[in-house]
């Protein structure tokens, strides 16, 4: 199958002076409002560099227009698979971004197989240099003074079709596509996505990922004494919940216990101690000093939340913090299943799935970089709106900044009455 190439220029689609006659007189209109087109066009200049000189095999497609194709649909809810994209391909809309006169459902599924995902870092890291400018949101205080880049590990599951052969097997006999991501924590970025083997354990994976320099907060379900190990080379740090006592968790020996202060039992910290971890006959443990904290979550007092850190000195009220904003890759999954619409898959390969799922960061990063708020439960809202088409954009951000406003000011007052309090 081959897709005919429009023009063999290299200028942007938008500036072709052959357009015109095409996108006003030959082509039908899209039903629907059609949403993004500003934002293909702030990352023109970048779009333009994916242009490959050689096309993948021998169709005449090429990633810069698969990618405004797959950002627009992302926009857009009403476009939500191969067959769909390619009939709002043959628009005027999408005919004022595109190269191409049609874009085949057979020949993106066999793209989606060649795509090399990673060039769409250059679009990427541009938009997280824009998130990260001077003035932009950051992290609570007192994980802004340990100036170290956090990052949220955890994995998902994605629905996926039995017939896919790298899918992983679930209890009950389901099968998903997992997903494991280092999500940092100040800019709510993924800056790892990793697709794994297998049946390959998230502990695994997370042993090949760990960033040198950073403090990784890992999840139930994320252990092993390789990791555990792996960090120390990279002088790199975690906090990691552990399950509780019992035949399933590692056993800890005591070396000292600390005394905790009263600001520190306010906060629902229960025990503080250094440990070393107790291997057994088939399984040696990793010889190091390791850190445990123990919390009473104020709303769920029946189960404590058990920490085992490297971080041997900071406050222990410091290390409750770093794993209270794992939170933020729970929000980034939602995001990813619901706004994004990453509850099925368009496409069945590893490498049509990291495709798909870059242009969907790319698209996020753009709406917040376009509404100026940093995600929160309530820009979740709204934007469950815009995806579900009850409401555009542009129709929500005036809500969403009143919202916005209110919340700052509450953070304010709490702000000024804890300062206020005597020491």
């Amino acid at each position: 199958m081959t897709t005919t190439k429009r023009s063999s220029d290299q200028t942007p689609p938008s500036k072709r002076p052959e357009r015109a006659v095409v996108v006003d007189r030959d082509l039908p209109v899209w039903p629907k409002q059609v949403l993004g087109a500003k934002h293909v066009h702030s990352l023109e200049r970048l779009v333009d560099q994916l242009r490959e000189q050689t096309p993948h095999g021998n169709r005449q497609l090429f990633l810069d227009d698969v990618f405004v194709a797959y950002l627009l649909a992302f926009f857009n809810p009403a476009i939500r698979s191969l067959r769909t994209i390619e009939d709002f391909s043959q628009t005027r809309q999408a005919q004022k971004h595109l190269s191409i006169r049609k874009l085949c459902k057979s020949t993106l599924s066999d793209f989606n197989k060649l795509a090399d995902s990673k060039r769409l870092h250059l679009i990427l890291d541009h938009l997280r240099r824009e998130v990260l400018k001077p003035g932009s949101a950051k992290t609570s205080e007192p994980l802004s003074k340990l100036h170290r880049q956090i990052l949220a590990v955890d994995g998902t599951f994605l629905k996926a079709a039995s017939a896919i052969v790298w899918a992983i097997r679930r209890r009950g006999g389901k099968t998903g596509a997992r997903l494991d991501f280092h999500v940092d924590v100040e800019t709510w970025l993924p800056e790892l996505v990793v697709i794994p083997e297998t049946q390959e354990s998230e502990a695994k994976t997370a042993l090949g990922t760990i960033t040198p320099g950073a403090i990784h907060i890992y999840d139930r379900g994320i252990f092993s004494f390789e990791l555990i190990e792996a960090h120390a080379p990279k002088s790199a740090d975690f906090v990691m919940r552990m399950r509780e006592p019992g035949p399933r968790c590692p056993k800890l020996e005591t070396i000292e216990t600390r005394e905790l202060t009263q600001e520190a039992r306010d906060a629902g910290i229960t025990s503080d101690r250094l440990v070393r971890l107790v291997g057994s006959t088939h399984r040696k443990a990793p010889d190091l000093i390791l850190r445990e904290v123990v919390i009473i979550p104020k709303d769920d007092p029946e189960h404590p939340v058990y920490l085992l850190t490297t971080l041997i000195e900071l406050d222990a009220l410091i290390i409750g913090l770093l794993y209270k904003n794992r939170w933020q890759i729970e929000l980034f999954f939602r995001w990813l299943k619901s706004y994004a619409r990453f509850d099925h898959l368009i496409s069945h390969n590893r490498e049509g799935v990291l495709l798909n799922f870059y242009v969907a960061v790319i698209g996020v990063t753009l709406t917040y970089l376009h509404m100026n708020h940093r995600p929160s439960k309530y820009l979740f809202n709204m934007l469950g709106m815009v995806a579900s088409g009850s409401a555009t954009i542009e129709e929500v951000m005036p809500i969403l900044r009143e919202r916005e406003r209110q919340c700052k000011l509450q953070r304010d007052r709490v702000a000024r009455k804890k300062a206020e309090k005597p020491k």
